[in-house]
């Protein structure tokens, strides 16, 4: 069982706080594990396996306590038998229990527990779900490896390779867990990334949000995956489906799509004004959970290397809190006082991510290789431009440092090793 000390570090403050824990994150990405570090955390400081009550609401055996009363009976029970000593509640995919938004508060009100939730559905922290809960509860998102854990994940194994073979295994086959347990052979892994899709989008997409229609969010999802780091708009995506003969409103376009950003498989990159700030409202980027499904799915993440890059990179800044937009065309303005500005006779030009986190912020371009003089000004070129005193990143496959002009040029590999000094 690997250490996950990027998301340890960050549950670690909240231990036997009376607010509730929830680890979210798609499934097969490692929740389970990440509560069972936590217990193991706990255990070391003393508590003992009596004060801990771990349901897995997914298993056969505790079917009868997805009724949040039956539940509350089986808490209740152990609650009281600890004769007044703190207890940890460790309840996974919480999202089985009807009504166990109300359920939940109400438990940590009338005993003396410290509780852990694992979900793997975003939707089921919206609306309604968030005011029942507001104000008492923090929430940690779960991703696959990243190619760090993943490298150290082969060591531990006693795998010897170098820093390229890991990651040309990596970037194909990406970073759930289990594959590990494969040997990351690729027709068996293929396989095991096929079944984690199809319950994705059988349970927490087709069933949770009762879709009808599910052929058309099966012609439809293929095309997103195939498609990760490129603009597209509603619309867009209609006009494709129409092209395949296939009938679709924009409205059901809009709907399936933030069905699957729920599910935890796609994220949202919205389009940004670089200096107005502003939010276009279409022409946005989507990213997926994990490149393997990509490879799974749709194949060819090494023809399409470029995209598995940035998809990679994308993900790796939503690791560290990082919030992420794309760039878009750049008008002469400031920055919040940072004398931010370009050339006014210089084209529009993209930026591939803005990174945000408190008061920091990265800029930074992401490509295969800087293989001629015309690849080194499309990459440096926004940049360069872009007057700003906040790092300004080129990541490639290079191994020869091209940096130039205040502007940081990293091999995309090193970069993500070293991206808990870059980016905590």
């Amino acid at each position: 069982m690997i250490e996950r000390p990027l998301y340890l570090d960050r549950i670690r403050p909240f231990i036997g706080k009376p607010i509730i824990k929830i680890v979210t994150g798609v499934r097969r990405s490692g929740k389970s594990t990440l509560l069972q570090l936590v217990r193991a955390e706990l255990h070391s400081q003393g508590v003992p396996e009596e004060c801990m009550l771990d349901i897995n609401l997914e298993v056969y055996a505790n079917r009868h306590l997805k009724n949040p009363n039956l539940l509350y009976e089986q808490v209740k029970a152990w609650a009281d038998s600890l004769g007044g000593e703190q207890g940890y509640l460790f309840l996974d995919e919480i999202q089985e229990v009807e009504s166990w938004e109300q359920l939940v508060p109400g438990l940590q009100t009338e005993f003396l527990v410290d509780i852990y939730l694992t979900g793997s559905n975003a939707h089921f922290l919206s609306g309604e779900f968030a005011t029942y809960l507001s104000g008492r509860y923090v929430e940690f998102e779960v991703f696959p490896f990243s190619f760090s854990e993943f490298v150290r994940l082969r060591a531990d194994d006693g795998v010897v390779e170098s820093m390229d073979e890991a990651f040309d295994i990596y970037r194909v086959l990406g970073g759930f867990p289990f594959l590990s347990y494969l040997g990351y052979a690729p027709d068996p892994c293929r396989e095991y990334l096929l079944s984690i899709y199809d319950t994705v989008v059988l349970k927490d997409m087709v069933e949770r949000e009762s879709i009808k229609d599910a052929s058309l969010l099966g012609e439809l999802l293929p095309f997103l995956i195939a498609n990760v780091g490129h603009t597209f708009s509603g619309r867009s995506i209609e006009r494709m489906l129409e092209g395949e003969n296939i009938s679709i409103s924009i409205g059901s376009v809009l709907k399936y799509v933030q069905v699957a950003c729920d599910a935890n498989l796609l994220y949202r990159a919205s389009r940004v004004d670089v200096m107005s700030k502003k939010v276009f409202k279409s022409q946005e980027k989507y990213y997926l959970v994990d490149q393997g499904l990509r490879e799974a799915v749709y194949g060819n993440n090494d023809r399409n290397i470029d995209q598995v890059l940035e998809n990679i990179v994308f993900l790796e800044l939503l690791r560290y809190g990082w919030s992420v937009t794309v760039g878009d065309k750049p008008m002469s303005t400031s920055d919040n006082g940072k004398n931010l500005s370009v050339k006014s006779d210089s084209p529009s030009r993209e930026i591939d991510f803005i990174a945000s986190k408190g008061s920091r912020k990265l800029y930074l371009q992401v490509c295969y290789l800087l293989a001629d003089e015309s690849t080194i000004e499309r990459e440096f070129k926004p940049l360069e431009e872009l007057r700003s005193d906040y790092p300004k990143y080129v990541l490639s496959l290079d191994e020869v440092d091209r940096s130039q002009k205040g502007i940081i040029h990293r091999d995309i590999r090193a970069f993500l090793l070293d991206s808990h000094n870059l980016l905590r």
